[in-house]
């Protein structure tokens, strides 16, 4: 069972590492979900780096160097199979009477150096074989190796259907479909890839609903999910970082077409001319006129399973609704500089929404003028709403109500951490207030007066002229929306120490610093080692196409 298990987690741990095209190729079509990886070495290198200078960091010279040398054959093991190629699906099997289940394929291609290692893994016994390639049973998979491949499934007519693939049978493939085919080939090679079909889960769905005669219950989900279509992303490492690519194909014949205009719909850009420069986190989205109405509407669905009834009761979204006819389709949420650090601090957890604030195009100022007061109201009823339910929840849940829910100290700990937790959100809730201006064309919200000043400040110099920004080179004409994002400042220690422990009493500290001072520090090292990304999205049909550039050092 260990060695199974070994092999499994080998060859399906494709979450780690980009797309392999010839090996895609002779899946069977419908794939539901795929993890891909090609010429991932220097990934695997880069990653390994990552983690022995991290164990430098905290362990000392001496201590990591010995830990990084007991997983050095280990890593060579994995650079010569997944570091090469290698791919896992998910697939639904089943149809009539039977249900579907989702099983996995999942292949990799071996040198001389990594064959020998998954050789030992698989038992040496008899079992069946589809032309050259045999495979037998072990422990509930059905597992093999041939021709440099190592090739594993849980479900045995999956596999027998790859290999007769592999073997020169003319059926279906992955490669040849056009929902796949579609987003993976504009996102072209990648070191980690993966793909998503939300359309073949949409199918999956309606088969199985219609089996429990729940159809039309959860139908506008079902269409929401048919109408995303496909999805591809990946990425690839390099000195300076990574870089990522995705491609979304939305389904232009899904029966949710407002959601298929929201995800298609694209602008021209001049937010950025209102944002400050010294903004840490920029995110912007060309958000279609009908993008609140859409949203709305699934309020409205949601409040059918509303015990409290606060979303009704605030009339949020009649508002939302009412607010298409006045909003332009430019919006950006803004982080404001030192809204990361701020976000650390448990003393007060509404920090971070000194730091947060939202810019939306107005469309028809004087309707936009009239209707924010009752808005504003509204969003600040619901904001309440959750805080008084959540007051609720914890009146009930008193301490001698968790110990009786409790069979242990240890889930009494957890079960009264999650209850301080919730008092926590509680508080932070009751603390906030949505405020608004008007500047420029355009609606400033945020729930702090604070941060709201910060937006407005006259004389700050804006974002489109700042020099690093337009370094960044990004197209925000005919644009679907872009980010960008400044190296944020430097997370400490102690302010991570602060909030692992601020849930602990004083003797549970004192016990739990041992444990939390070398997470904290590994912890601070791998956020300072971000240096900050910008990102571009534009659409061509039914297409949406992202380019993104991450900084991180991967050394010392």
């Amino acid at each position: 069972m260990k060695k199974l298990l070994t092999l499994t987690l080998l060859v399906s741990s494709l979450g780690a590492t980009a797309q392999a095209a010839s090996l895609t190729d002779q899946l069977p079509a419908g794939a539901l979900l795929t993890f891909e990886t090609h010429d991932a070495g220097a990934a695997l290198d880069r990653f390994t780096g990552l983690v022995g200078g991290v164990m430098k960091n905290v362990m000392g010279d001496q201590q990591s160097r010995s830990m990084m040398g007991s997983i050095s054959g280990f890593e060579q093991v994995l650079k010569s199979s997944i570091g090469k190629e290698a791919v896992a699906g998910v697939f639904s099997v089943g149809g009539g009477a039977q249900a579907f289940e989702p099983q996995l394929l999942a292949v990799t291609r071996v040198d001389e150096f990594s064959s020998e290692f998954f050789r030992s893994m698989i038992e040496q016994k008899p079992g069946a074989k589809v032309g050259v390639y045999p495979f037998v049973r072990q422990d509930g998979m059905f597992v093999g190796q041939a021709k440099g491949l190592v090739y594993l499934s849980s479900d045995k007519s999956l596999l027998m259907s790859y290999l007769a693939r592999l073997s020169g049978k003319v059926a279906p493939r992955l490669g040849d479909s056009v929902s796949y085919s579609v987003p993976t080939k504009a996102v072209g090679q990648q070191e980690l890839s993966l793909f998503l079909n939300f359309s073949g889960i949409a199918k999956v769905a309606r088969n199985q609903l219609a089996q429990i005669f729940l159809p039309r219950l959860l139908s506008p989900v079902v269409d929401a999910v048919d109408t995303l279509g496909t999805y591809s992303a990946g990425f690839s490492t390099n000195a300076q970082g990574f870089s990522a690519q995705s491609a979304h194909a939305a389904n232009a014949y899904g029966k949710d077409q407002p959601l298929y205009r929201v995800l298609t719909h694209s602008t021209d850009f001049d937010v950025q001319n209102m944002i400050p420069a010294s903004a840490e986190t920029v995110v912007t989205s060309a958000c279609a006129s009908e993008s609140n109405a859409y949203a709305a509407r699934w309020l409205n669905r949601i409040d059918l399973f509303d015990p409290v009834g606060f979303l009704t009761d605030s009339q949020l979204s009649s508002y939302l609704e009412e607010s298409s006819r006045y909003l332009g389709d430019q919006c950006a949420q803004v982080t404001l500089a030192g809204g990361m650090v701020a976000s650390f601090n448990s003393a007060n957890t509404a920090q971070s929404f000194d730091y947060t604030v939202t810019y939306q195009k107005v469309s028809d100022m004087a309707a936009a003028q009239a209707a924010m007061p009752k808005y504003a109201a509204s969003v600040n009823m619901a904001v309440a709403g959750v805080a008084k339910t959540l007051d609720k929840m914890m009146n009930k849940a008193n301490l001698s109500g968790l110990q009786g829910m409790a069979s242990s100290e240890m889930e009494l700990g957890a079960l009264a951490g999650a209850a301080s937790s919730i008092k926590q959100v509680n508080a932070m809730l009751g603390s906030l207030k949505m405020v608004y201006a008007f500047k420029d064309g355009y609606l400033v919200t945020a729930f702090s007066q604070k941060a709201l000043a910060a937006a407005l400040a006259e004389n700050a110099p804006k974002l489109a002229s700042d020099p690093k920004f337009m370094a960044a080179n990004l197209t925000t004409s005919g644009s679907a929306g872009w980010q960008y994002a400044r190296a944020p400042q430097k997370v400490t220690n102690a302010q991570l120490m602060k909030l692992f422990t601020a849930s602990a009493g004083q003797a549970d500290m004192k016990a739990m610093e041992g444990v939390l001072k070398p997470v904290a520090a590994v912890t601070t090292d791998l956020i300072n080692r971000y240096g900050g990304m910008s990102s571009q999205s534009s659409v061509s049909n039914n297409l949406i196409v992202t380019q993104s550039k991450v900084a991180y050092r991967w050394g010392k």
